[in-house]
């Protein structure tokens, strides 16, 4: 949602500046009014969100602040509030106690603004490098109805979960990938060192190679000549793909792209909508409405057809349909989560009904997951074994025919 920077009169004497969340730059002064300010100025803020080519400095060298730094620091901070702390109290004890020097910085910039009268929320959202759209909103709804530590609770139990998936997902993908960088590492050092040394031997022995020996030798003198032209290939086509501003059209069509790989396609669908159910039920649980809360999900994903079916369903809910009936139109949700949502708003317990949809989808990447790398284990060994054996087939043959020639 856009950000608008205000001046405003705030009785007959004092003036106050800050910052509100708006549609556009008169709906920003409406509100204002009807807090009972007078606008005397009010403009909009480009947010640096990294994109378009912007550069932060923990994206520049790399993210100091782990995403587990986050999480404990909300998990701290909700149970100090529990605990009848105030929230400038409890960021000046976590600020005491934090060893990471960046995570000291965010902290004392949060306990400055604290002591000026800002809201929680307000100062968080100056970071969106850290602290996502979901955060910032889930901690606004805790603050406005005075019960933040039961949304920082929910925020901390939200990224734990997620955190675990990310967990399951890369550890169950590690030895696979470490069969894989062995395997090529294997076949760089005989690609550039064993082959060319048997190839001069043969050469100096005025015997003819083998058609598969020539081709295997063909494919490592280009290796040899151009290997900087590969490196500037890989790297460029690396930049190209992580490079920031990438139009809707490049990624709606790389999405469907992802959608159609046999396997893995169900996969990242699975965990986009385990994803989405949770953060939609948390922000449900926190007492945000839920055209709002589809609003803040779509900022939350990087799927652009997922975002494109969440436009939809919030058009059906704005004009006037169901939820269940908005999600069933949009034709990108699977049955079984229609059902439940629909279970959810007749019984009135959509938020229950999301988490349990949550847990169910990431059961099933969890099942997807183990049956994936089992299938991926032994075709990268069965696929670095064929690259090896062909190299050393090719190196071999040639001495089987000298061999044969001398008998």
């Amino acid at each position: 949602m856009p950000r608008f920077i205000y001046t405003a009169k705030k009785g007959p004497k004092e003036i106050v500046k800050g910052t509100i969340d708006a549609e556009s730059k008169n709906e920003a002064v409406n509100s204002l009014i009807q807090k009972g300010f007078v606008p005397i100025e009010v403009k909009g803020v480009v947010e640096k969100r990294n994109r378009a080519g912007s550069v932060s400095f923990f994206s520049l060298f790399g993210q100091r602040i782990k995403p587990v730094d986050i999480t404990l620091f909300t998990q701290q901070l909700a149970s100090l509030i529990k605990s009848r702390v105030s929230v400038l109290e409890a960021i000046a004890v976590l600020l005491k106690q934090t060893e990471n020097r960046h995570m000291r910085e965010i902290l004392s910039s949060v306990y400055r603004g604290l002591k000026d009268g800002k809201m929680l929320s307000d100062i968080l959202r100056g970071y969106p490098e850290l602290f996502s759209p979901l955060y910032v909103n889930m901690i606004h709804a805790g603050e406005i109805s005075g019960v933040l530590e039961e949304s920082l609770t929910r925020l901390a139990d939200f990224r734990e979960e997620q955190e675990e998936m990310k967990a399951t997902v890369t550890s169950a993908l590690a030895y696979p990938m470490f069969i894989l960088i062995v395997g090529i590492i294997t076949i760089a050092i005989l690609v550039t060192f064993a082959v060319p040394r048997v190839v001069v031997l043969f050469e100096d022995s005025g015997q003819a190679l083998p058609l598969v020996t020539q081709i295997l030798v063909s494919v490592t003198q280009t290796i040899r000549n151009y290997w900087y032209v590969l490196l500037m290939l890989f790297i460029g086509g690396f930049v190209l793909f992580k490079r920031k501003g990438v139009s809707e059209k490049e990624k709606m069509a790389w999405d469907r792209i992802k959608s159609r790989l046999p396997v893995f396609g169900d996969l990242i669908k699975k965990e986009g909508l385990a994803r989405f159910s949770r953060s939609f039920g948390a922000l449900l649980g926190s007492g945000i409405p839920v055209l709002q809360a589809i609003r803040i999900s779509v900022l939350t994903l990087d799927n652009e057809m997922f975002k494109i079916a969440l436009k939809k369903v919030e058009k059906s809910v704005v004009d006037g349909e169901s939820l269940a009936r908005g999600i069933e139109k949009a034709s990108y949700f699977p049955p079984f989560m229609v059902n439940m949502i629909a279970v959810g708003e007749s019984g009135g317990h959509l938020e229950k009904v999301l988490l349990e949809t949550a847990h169910f989808y990431e059961r099933e990447v969890r099942k997807a997951t183990k049956i994936v790398t089992s299938l991926l284990e032994p075709a990268i060994i069965l696929l670095m074994g064929l690259v090896v054996g062909f190299i050393v087939f090719a190196m071999l043959l040639p001495i089987f025919e000298i061999n044969l020639a001398v008998k």
